[in-house]
């Protein structure tokens, strides 16, 4: 990698999962020794900020990110990479062009910059890497052949994205007041209807008569989107199943909106018991993932862009079938899998996850070993 020079073209310093991926890439390699100049692309909205909407990193990490100069303007680089929304594929300064992407649904409508067919970008030498095979085929749909888009996936920082000792457990659970019988079910992320918090909330509000200990955590995004998990309990309690959100379901819901940094993060993790992310269409899907580094057992839709990285030792996955609408298609997870899927966790929860669990993900989906991946992507020509 020493003497190899890229350009990243990208968002950094706030916490959207694309500016999170990036910023995780550019430390390791610049571990490697890659020399990496760096332009910003403005936020997709406008009022984005890295005080409002911090990465959370480290300040070593943060000042290592920070101070990556934009190119001199007769400067060659041997690739540039591209990570942003909309999706940019005019043609690069210098260097193989990379560009990063994810298709939830199947469809890239409106998604391009400019609205570049893929003749302009096949004209320009346009690479896609996106991280999932479920996301891939949005832009094999598009027009680009299997060779010219690369799925590789993202990682972890084991150093950070691990189990905690269980007296640190127990003072975490503490702190979030979980009591120690507690069996705390986590998710987190927009709240938007893609993620499924609506089936989980039903499920959950199915299971606490039964299960009298059973807690609910849901973490959201509204720093970003504005969306908080309150909105869809509200939705679900105006509408046919408002009768099982008893003031014992509600009083057992935990709701967090706050922006919180990596270590937090991993702090609220290890705090749970299950993570449960019952979505419907996803690029990659982050967080179990790296609740599943923490130990803690995982709970996701089957047949989606999860299967990049899910194992059995993990945890479980919930039946679904494939909806479509038109060119877009989504999954549909049944409601009942995923309530015997809880209980099953509920039952034996030493199952899956642990150190066996966590270990797996270390050793498969490190910012090590994926960005070995990348760097083969990205240089393989050069």
């Amino acid at each position: 990698m020493v003497g190899r020079k890229l350009l990243v073209e990208g968002w950094r310093g706030i916490n959207h999962s694309y500016a999170m991926v990036n910023q995780w890439q550019i430390l390791e390699l610049l571990r490697r020794g890659l020399t990496i100049r760096f332009l910003d692309t403005p936020f997709f909205r406008q009022e984005w900020n890295s005080r409002n909407n911090s990465g959370g990193f480290d300040p070593a990490q943060t000042t290592a990110i920070s101070e990556l100069r934009a190119p001199d303007s007769d400067e060659p680089v041997d690739v540039t990479f591209r990570i942003a929304y909309p999706y940019d594929f005019s043609a690069a300064r210098s260097g193989r062009l990379f560009v990063f992407g994810t298709s939830e649904d199947g469809v890239l409508d409106g998604m391009v910059r400019d609205g570049l067919d893929i003749a302009q970008a096949r004209d320009n030498g346009v690479h896609v890497v996106t991280p999932s095979a479920w996301s891939q085929q949005g832009f094999l749909a598009y027009g680009f052949e299997p060779e010219e888009v690369s799925v590789v996936p993202h990682g972890i920082d084991p150093a950070i994205f691990r189990p905690a000792a269980p007296g640190d457990r127990q003072r975490l659970r503490s702190m979030l007041r979980f009591g120690p019988d507690d069996f705390v079910l986590l998710s987190l992320g927009s709240m938007s209807r893609n993620k499924g918090v609506d089936l989980l909330l039903r499920a959950y509000a199915a299971l606490k008569p039964k299960h009298p200990r059973l807690r609910l955590a849901l973490k959201d995004s509204a720093d970003l989107y504005g969306w908080q998990g309150q909105g869809i309990l509200r939705t679900l309690m105006a509408g046919p199943h408002a009768a099982a959100f008893t003031e014992a379901v509600l009083r057992d819901i935990a709701f967090i909106s706050r922006n919180l940094n990596i270590r937090q993060m991993q702090a609220l993790y290890v705090a749970a018991d299950c993570y449960v992310s019952a979505y419907r269409c996803e690029g990659f899907n982050m967080p179990p993932l790296e609740a599943a580094a923490c130990g803690v057992p995982i709970i996701v839709t089957r047949g989606g862009a999860t299967d990049t990285y899910f194992d059995p030792c993990l945890g479980q996955t919930i039946e679904s079938r494939i909806i479509e609408d038109g060119p877009r298609r989504a999954l549909e997870p049944d409601l009942d899998a995923l309530i015997a899927c809880i209980e099953a966790a509920i039952a034996a929860p030493q199952a899956t996850g642990g150190a066996a669990g966590s270990r797996l993900v270390h050793d498969r989906f490190s910012w090590r070993a994926v960005c070995d991946t990348l760097q083969d992507v990205l240089f393989e020509a050069c």
